[in-house]
C-alpha cells in the first residue's frame, strides 16, 4: 500500500515513513498533481479537506478526520490494518526510498565515531546518501508508537 498525504498532513506522512511505508508527501505539489500521483494503482490520497473540487482527477481518497497528530496516526493505521513495528525506519524519512544497509568501513568518517565504535549494522539511502543506525532513535520512536498506539483516542473518528 502507497500513500499520497495532502500538504497539510506533513506529519503524518513523516510517520507513515517512519512506520515503512511509502507516502509521497510535497508541500509544494498542486492538488491535481497529488490526485495524479494517488491514482495510481494501490494508492491513497490521504486528505483533512472537507471535499475536492469539481472536475479533480478522482483517486482512492480517504478523509482523514482527526485533527491531532497521534489521533491521524491511530485512524490511519486502523483503517489500513498498517504493521506498526516490521518496517520501521526502512525507509529514507526525505527521499521515502528504501534504505540499503551498507558495509560498516564505508561509513567510517561519516558518522559519529561513537556511533561507529557502537553499532555494526548500518543503513543509506540510495538518494540522498543519508546514513542510519538503530541508536536511540529508534528505542525512542518505538517508545512513542507503544505511546501513541495505548491512548485512548481524545477525538473518535467513524469509518
Amino acid at each position: 500500500m502507497k500513500f499520497v498525504a495532502d500538504t497539510m498532513l506533513g506529519k503524518l506522512a513523516r510517520w507513515l515513513r517512519i512506520l515503512g511505508y511509502d507516502t509521497m508527501h510535497e508541500s509544494s505539489a498542486s492538488l491535481d498533481d497529488q490526485l495524479a500521483r494517488a491514482s495510481q494503482p494501490d494508492t491513497v490520497f490521504l486528505t483533512r479537506r472537507k471535499s475536492l473540487p469539481d472536475g479533480s482527477m478522482q483517486a482512492n481518497v480517504y478523509y482523514v478526520k482527526a485533527e491531532k497528530f497521534d489521533a491521524q496516526l491511530r485512524e490511519v493505521v486502523h483503517r489500513f490494518g498498517l504493521d506498526i513495528e516490521c518496517h520501521v525506519f526502512t525507509r529514507c524519512l526525505d527521499c521515502n526510498v528504501e534504505v540499503q544497509p551498507v558495509a560498516k568501513d564505508s561509513v567510517r568518517g561519516k558518522v559519529p565515531e561513537k556511533s561507529f565504535d557502537g553499532f555494526d549494522t548500518f543503513f543509506q539511502c540510495p538518494t540522498c546518501q543519508a546514513i542510519s543506525w538503530s541508536g536511540v532513535h529508534l528505542t525512542n520512536t518505538k517508545n512513542k508508537l507503544k505511546r501513541i498506539f495505548s491512548e485512548q483516542s481524545t477525538e473518535s473518528f467513524k469509518e
